[in-house]
C-alpha cells in the first residue's frame, strides 16, 4: 500500500525517503493580481500553481505541474481502457500538410505560422488532424488494420485575439486529442461512443459537475460533436440543460419546444411611443414604466450593395433603432 505525505508525494514502496517539504518549492500570494478576473484564476495564482509569463502564456509551477500529471494519469487510464493507443506528435508541423487540407488558409489568424532559416513554412499546432492522417495513410495499409484509435497529450497554441480567465482561455495549453480510423460509418459511430463513454468516466473520476453538450463541429468538421462542459458561474459558453434529464446544448444549438397551449391574445392595442435618447432596453423600460422582462430589443442594420461598376450604396438607412413591445403574459 502506498502512503502519501501532506504535500501529496507518495512514500516510496522501496523504503526510500520521500522528498522533504524544505526541498520542495511553493510560492504563494496573499492577494490575487489585479488582472485575475474569475475565481479559478485568482485561486491558482494565490496558491502558486501558475505564474503569468505573457498574454495567455503561463508557467506551471511545481505544485501546478503535480496537479496536471495527476489529471493526465486519469485521462491515460481511461483512454487506454477504451482501447486507444498513445503516441506523441510534434508541436511544430510542416505547412505542406495543412496546405494539402486547405486549413493553412482557413484557420485564420488563430493559427500561428512561422518560417525556418530556409524560409520554409511551418505552423505551431492547435490540433493534429493533418499529422495523424499522414501517419495513418502511410502505416495503415489495409482495412484489416482498422479500427485504430490514436491519442496524445501535447502542448497546443492558438493565437487568441483576447486571452483571458487565466488558463481557461490561454494561448498555450495542454490538450488530449484522439483520432479514430474506422472501416465504415457504423464503425466510426461505435468509436465515437467509446470516446463519449471514456470522457464521462474521466469527468466523473475528477469529481466535476458536467454536461455533454451538443455543439457545432467548427473548423474540425464532421457531423457529430459534443463538448463536455463543467457547470460553473463563470466561463466561455452559455449552455442550456435540464436538471432532470441528460439533455444539454450550446445556446446556439438549443431546441425550444412549442407552447402546449396557444399564446394568449393581446390585452392592449399596439401603439407607437417615441423614445428619444434612450439607447438601451433598461432606459426604454424605465421611460415606459415597464419591467425589463416585458421588453424586446429590435435591431435594424444597414446593408451595403455594390453595383457591377464598383459603386457602393446603402440599401437601408444606417444605424439601428430600439423599441419596446408590450407582451401579454399571465406569468
Amino acid at each position: 500500500m502506498t502512503g502519501f505525505n501532506p504535500l501529496g508525494f507518495p512514500h516510496s514502496p522501496t523504503g526510500a525517503a520521500p522528498m522533504k517539504a524544505t526541498q520542495f518549492f511553493v510560492s504563494t500570494l496573499k492577494e490575487a493580481p489585479a488582472d485575475a478576473e474569475v475565481v479559478s484564476h485568482k485561486l491558482m495564482m494565490r496558491a502558486g500553481l501558475i505564474k503569468r509569463l505573457g498574454a495567455g502564456i503561463y508557467n506551471y509551477m511545481p505544485m501546478g505541474l503535480r496537479v496536471i500529471r495527476k489529471v493526465e494519469q486519469i485521462i491515460r487510464e481511461e483512454m487506454n481502457r477504451a482501447g486507444a493507443v498513445e503516441l506523441l506528435m510534434p508541436v511544430v508541423q510542416p505547412a505542406e500538410l495543412w496546405q494539402e487540407t486547405g486549413r493553412f488558409e482557413k484557420m485564420g489568424p488563430e493559427l500561428l505560422r512561422v518560417k525556418d532559416r530556409h524560409e520554409r513554412d511551418f505552423i505551431i499546432q492547435p490540433t493534429s488532424e493533418e499529422v495523424i492522417t499522414d501517419i495513418a495513410r502511410q502505416e495503415l495499409r489495409s482495412y484489416r488494420a482498422l479500427p485504430k484509435n490514436f491519442y496524445h497529450i501535447q502542448t497546443k497554441f492558438r493565437d487568441e485575439r483576447r486571452p483571458r480567465f487565466g488558463v481557461m482561455r490561454g494561448r498555450e495549453f495542454t490538450m488530449k486529442d484522439a483520432y479514430s480510423f474506422d472501416r465504415d460509418v457504423e464503425g466510426a459511430g461505435r468509436s465515437y461512443q467509446q470516446m463519449y463513454d471514456a470522457y464521462v468516466r474521466i469527468f466523473e473520476r475528477l469529481g466535476l459537475r458536467f454536461r455533454a453538450v451538443a455543439a457545432d463541429t467548427g473548423a474540425i468538421g464532421g457531423d457529430r460533436s459534443h463538448e463536455f462542459q463543467v457547470i460553473a458561474d463563470t466561463g466561455e459558453d452559455a449552455i442550456v440543460y435540464c436538471p432532470d434529464s441528460d439533455y444539454a446544448a450550446n445556446i446556439e444549438l438549443a431546441e425550444a419546444l412549442a407552447p402546449k397551449v396557444p399564446r394568449g391574445a393581446a390585452t392592449q392595442p399596439l401603439h407607437k411611443t417615441p423614445t428619444p435618447g434612450k439607447s438601451t432596453c433598461e432606459d426604454v423600460a424605465a421611460l415606459l414604466g415597464l419591467p425589463l422582462q416585458r421588453t424586446v430589443k429590435s435591431l435594424v442594420l444597414a446593408t451595403d450593395e455594390r453595383s457591377p461598376a464598383g459603386a457602393t450604396w446603402s440599401s437601408r438607412p444606417s444605424g439601428c433603432c430600439w423599441c419596446a413591445v408590450i407582451i401579454s403574459s399571465t406569468r
